[in-house]
């Protein structure tokens, strides 16, 4: 049986019936979507390795929990948004807030941007999300970077979709404020 034809749904349902075996085909689909996106969280490569490891070595033990009913996508970036934040909080003497640093560009001279090819003004964008805090960043990565739908970032972060709406489009906001652009143009 070809397992990496199946879907995620019945992938997980052979897992659930063959004692965990299949994971590696998981590790191969999600392993670098999942890398990305804890280190939007982390902000650390290396920690960000750590948690995607303990996300698989979690799908493994607890697959059997896994209600096939559900969209496995959202469970496993659950599991990693789960682990990316205990993450955070056990290794930073500022908790969540380190969630919450500046990185990448600061002081940007705003009428500089419009002069920026669209390929540059994207690399700004991106950098600016990390900087946006981690209410905002997140649906935002998990929206345009990750291309789930608002149902989906709502399943991951346990937040009504409304709110999903309301935080991408405040992000977006400032975004548009701190860079003077539209920033949906370039996500």
């Amino acid at each position: 049986m070809n397992l990496s034809k199946l879907s995620d749904e019945k992938l997980a349902l052979f897992m659930q019936q063959n004692n965990g075996q299949g994971i590696e085909v998981v590790i191969d689909r999600y392993q670098a979507k999942l890398l990305r996106y804890v280190t939007g969280i982390t902000k650390d490569p290396d920690k960000a390795e750590d948690v995607v490891q303990e996300t698989f070595i979690s799908v493994f033990k607890n697959i059997n929990s896994f209600e096939v009913s559900r969209k496995f996508s959202s469970w496993i970036y659950r599991i990693a948004h789960n682990k990316a934040i205990s993450e955070i909080r056990k290794h930073s003497f500022l908790g969540l807030e380190a969630a919450f640093n500046v990185a990448g560009v600061e002081n940007l001279d705003q009428t500089i941007t419009k002069e920026l090819d669209k390929s540059k003004t994207k690399e700004l964008i991106l950098s600016r999300v990390n900087n946006l805090p981690l209410k905002y960043r997140e649906p935002i990565q998990l929206r345009y970077l990750e291309e789930k739908s608002y149902e989906e970032v709502s399943d991951i972060l346990r937040i009504p979709v409304s709110t999903v709406g309301v935080r991408i489009k405040r992000g977006l906001e400032k975004l548009k404020r701190s860079l003077n652009i539209n920033p949906e143009d370039y996500l």
